[in-house]
């Protein structure tokens, strides 16, 4: 028998009263499971999944995934437009992936099941909280980890007029378990409570996202094969995001004994700021005194959080929005260079090329 979902469009603000309906359409990062053990044997979709379908009470495309079903759902109203697109790796683990421009600001209220969420975000600002944690700014190039018991509320304001990229994973505690336990060293807290079925309200925390990360979530945001063979690479990228995440969550552990909490809200600071200058027109010297910041000390914290340099986490930015443009616009790659800030195309290719193994005109013809 199904379990009973509770609606999760509600709130209207992050002041709104509980139970009132939000005005706009859904974002699934945060809808309700009650029932891990959901029986989904007459829908074809994993627990982990079937709680978002529930939540959607909207008519949805189903097609074969990798287990099970798969979704894909199209938005097209005045407030929000795009898609979101759902699917199970293995059993307990799903993805919900989503390409969504706002008009305008919204703003959910979402009753969370008992599960393990790590979001990955490249375009886009929101602020989430919860009823007893503070407010906190999602910005782009994060990777986030949510541990969300039954029950628990988390609020998420979508900043309007605003393009977002994610993705979110969506896993059980079985299936978590079969990849960590309580002990596991420099394994979180809040993980380890999670593990023992101890968690007790909402936490939240972010790291930058790991260059290597990126390339793999742009490809699993846009991957260029359909039916069995996209399924089958969609399957082998997750997988391999989740085994980097994992070990930069393990990683941070050891960092935030080191790294004061201010410094680490610096080097966030500092990867927006790198993800946003795509030219690379700041200097080492102007993001010192944009910050504040000895030069030492910053490079040396940046290394600490992020797991790479300065330079090379730029490098990789500047090339991932690059294949970006050669995907999403008609740009010629001379523009694209020069949107790089490359005054010679053919040196931007060399850099493209020792970045992602082929040439800007083979990705624009792998991409379209």
């Amino acid at each position: 028998m199904l379990a009973r979902h509770a609606l999760a469009e509600k709130g209207g603000s992050l002041d709104t009263p509980t139970g009132k309906r939000i005005v706009g359409n859904l974002h699934f990062s945060g809808t309700r499971a009650l029932n891990n053990s959901l029986d989904t044997a007459g829908t074809g979709f994993d627990p982990t999944l079937q709680s978002v379908v529930e939540a959607m009470k909207a008519r949805i495309e189903s097609r074969p995934g990798p287990v099970g079903k798969a979704f894909l759902l199209q938005p097209e109203t005045e407030t929000v437009r795009g898609w979101y697109n759902g699917l199970t790796i293995r059993p307990g683990f799903s993805l919900v992936l989503s390409d969504l421009r706002y008009a305008e600001q919204c703003v959910y209220h979402h009753e969370c099941g008992e599960y393990l969420k790590l979001h990955f975000k490249l375009d886009g600002t929101s602020v989430i909280g919860s009823e007893q944690e503070e407010d906190v700014p999602v910005l782009p190039g994060l990777m986030s980890f949510l541990v969300q018991p039954t029950d628990s509320v988390k609020y998420e304001r979508i900043v309007g007029e605003s393009h977002e990229r994610s993705i979110t994973m969506i896993c059980s505690k079985d299936f978590v378990s079969g990849l960590l336990s309580p002990g596991t060293p420099d394994l979180p807290a809040s993980i380890a409570d999670f593990l023992r079925a101890r968690a007790s309200h909402f936490t939240y925390d972010s790291l930058p996202m790991h260059p290597q990360m990126r390339p793999i979530v742009e490809d699993i945001l846009s991957p260029p094969d359909t039916g069995a063979l996209g399924n089958l690479m969609m399957e082998a990228k997750a997988l391999e995001l989740l085994c980097f995440a994992i070990k930069q969550i393990l990683g941070s552990s050891r960092t935030t004994e080191t790294v004061r909490p201010r410094d680490r809200r610096k080097i966030e600071e500092l990867c927006r700021i790198l993800g946003d200058d795509t030219q690379a027109s700041y200097s080492i010297a102007d993001l010192c005194r944009h910050l504040a910041w000895n030069e030492t000390q910053m490079m040396e914290c940046f290394k600490q959080v992020t797991g790479t340099t300065i330079s090379t986490y730029r490098q990789r930015v500047r090339m991932d929005n690059a294949r970006r443009q050669l995907c999403d616009t008609d740009a010629s790659i001379t523009e694209v260079a020069f949107n790089a800030g490359y005054e010679h195309p053919s040196n931007f290719a060399t850099a493209f090329k020792r970045t992602f193994g082929y040439s800007p005109r083979l990705a624009r013809a792998r991409l379209n």
